[in-house]
């Protein structure tokens, strides 16, 4: 099995490296960790208790309460941290400065030798669903424990693992444990493969996080360009998203005298975003550009072109919309926002969220909005009623609140494999 794996990785590698070619010339993607991700490094080799992978930004603010709580119990514990995607991998820069941060090997049986003989974990904790064969059996081979923290199967991903379920339950097999969000998550493990006994429910660690106190370096300028207007933070949003929201929010903004922040979700999508913005009447500054005393009160529209400031960003929201959810994306995580105090809405589409979106839904907690029109007629209501909007941002906090308790969970049992 492994090695028709291997030989099916290589062909698919080959056919695709024109286009890895092209992207990292004309985007500066791929090309710069290639070396890395093949398990080449110019750093010295040394030993690391823990090795902990997650994927982008999203799994890399996730594991922040769980690596806070593993080195509040074993403060002594080394860890190899990483990412697959360049976001990721500045996110956990900035959030594991102690850590040793690197790319995640490619699956090939090579790469994988190289980085395990490199960096010579003792346990292997990957966030969310990230089963790779290779890594998996190599790492076992090695002696590392593993262990698949936060798990999920979604509606979409759950049939294909099910109908690879010889294949995928050998690789589950060689996981210590498995912990799964919710008992669905727990039942469909077991499905695929996964023993019973060592699957897991232990909530969702996302619902740990805790809003970063710190001050943004711009705040006294962004607060003078603010001046006490009301505020609309668009955060995530992706392709066909922008272009469906920017006309009704251009009314909005005009309307209401407000203020509105968009951060989109990838990089890419800053100076496409920046394009939309420049046909609309609406005066953009953007974050990377601003400086104190240089932006008149005509600018009413922040782009937050930065990666790694939007959870700070939210405390200054009188609303905020959760992108990747107007159009069927998946969504990304409400939990921020609500953490913050401020009122929630996001679209119909939340599948990669599902079960945080109905837990916020059943609580009153955050607004599921279908159209442009909806969330601008949310933003007004919220503009308008104060008290509205008090009550709407403390169900928020007071949902996040009552879910904590997954990173601790999550932490004793990697800390079980560690002893």
């Amino acid at each position: 099995m492994f090695l028709a794996y291997e030989v099916l990785l290589y062909l698919v590698f080959l056919v695709a490296l024109p286009f890895f070619l092209l992207t990292g010339l004309l985007r500066g993607k791929y090309l710069s960790n290639f070396t890395e991700r093949a398990g080449f490094y110019r750093s010295p080799s040394a030993a690391h208790d823990l090795w902990v992978h997650a994927v982008s930004v999203g799994e890399t603010l996730a594991a922040r309460p769980v690596i806070d709580e593993i080195l509040r119990r074993r403060p002594q514990t080394s860890i190899v941290f990483t990412t697959t995607t360049i976001t990721g991998q500045a996110q956990a820069r900035r959030l594991y400065p102690e850590a040793t941060i690197t790319y995640f090997p490619f699956d090939f049986s090579a790469s994988v030798k190289r980085f395990l003989a490199h960096h010579r974990p003792r346990v292997l904790a990957t966030m969310e669903t990230e089963i790779w064969p290779n890594v998996t059996r190599l790492a076992r081979a090695a002696g590392v424990r593993l262990i698949l923290a936060n798990g999920r199967l979604s509606d979409r991903s759950f049939p294909r693992y099910r109908a690879l379920r010889p294949i995928v339950g050998r690789i589950l097999r060689q996981y210590d444990r498995v912990l799964a969000r919710e008992e669905s998550d727990r039942t469909r493990f077991i499905a695929i493969g996964a023993p019973a006994a060592r699957v897991e429910t232990t909530g969702n660690v996302k619902f740990d996080f805790t809003p970063d106190q710190q001050p943004l370096a711009i705040a006294p300028h962004l607060e003078s360009l603010i001046a006490s207007r009301p505020v609309l933070i668009l955060g995530s949003t992706v392709e066909g998203e922008d272009e469906l929201l920017l006309p009704e929010v251009e009314l909005l903004v005009q309307e209401r005298n407000a203020f509105l922040i968009i951060a989109p979700r990838r990089p890419e999508r800053f100076d496409i975003v920046a394009g939309l913005l420049a046909t609309t009447s609406l005066g953009v500054v953007r974050r990377s550009t601003l400086t104190a005393g240089r932006e008149p009160r005509t600018k009413n529209v922040l782009l937050l072109d930065t990666i790694g400031e939007l959870s700070r960003m939210y405390r200054y929201g009188a609303i905020a919309f959760v992108g990747g959810s107007l159009v069927r994306s998946g969504g990304h995580n409400p939990i921020e926002p609500a953490a913050a105090g401020v009122p929630v809405s996001f679209g119909p589409h939340m599948s990669n969220f599902r079960e945080i979106a109905s837990t916020f839904l059943r609580n009153d907690a955050a607004v599921e909005v279908r159209t442009a029109e909806e969330l601008t007629e949310f933003a007004r209501r919220m503009f308008d009623d104060q008290a509205a909007r008090r009550a709407y941002g403390e169900r928020a906090r007071r949902t996040v609140e009552e879910n904590r308790g997954a990173a601790g969970r999550t932490a004793q049992r990697i800390l079980e494999l560690l002893a």
